[in-house]
């Protein structure tokens, strides 16, 4: 399964002592793929950054780039499908662009892509994927 993670969510389910935390591992073991753009790329680590140590990035950064289901993609087209928070629409862009599954965010802005029929893009809470998938 093809999946795009919210900076928020990822940065939540890597501590193993989070609830969340058989999101990132079934990324780890390769259970899921994870799509990623530039732009979701440089917040993930402009947020890592102010968490976490410069090892962990290190770690996380080899990770990203040796890891077969990691998979960039290079969105070349811009939706525009959430107005409230227009930074938000990087992934989504990444979503459609990857023919990714589904989203995983916990972000309130993006319910209002449950209301657009086309280009139709699944996004599920972390609990909801948990519940569903793992």
């Amino acid at each position: 399964m093809n999946l795009v993670i919210d900076t928020n969510v990822l940065v939540e389910s890597i501590t193993s002592k989070s609830p969340y935390h058989k999101i990132f591992r079934s990324i780890v073991d390769g259970k899921h793929n994870l799509l990623i753009s530039n732009e979701i790329l440089s917040e993930y680590y402009e947020i890592f950054s102010r968490i976490y140590s410069e090892q962990f990035i290190k770690e996380i950064s080899i990770f990203f780039s040796y890891s077969t289901n990691i998979i960039g993609i290079d969105p070349h087209y811009r939706f525009h499908l959430i107005a409230t928070d227009e930074d938000d629409n990087k992934f989504v862009d990444c979503a459609i662009c990857g023919n990714c599954d589904l989203i995983i965010s916990s972000d309130r802005h993006f319910k209002i892509l449950k209301e657009i029929d086309f280009p139709k893009v699944n996004v599920f809470t972390p609990g909801e994927f948990i519940d569903n998938w793992l």
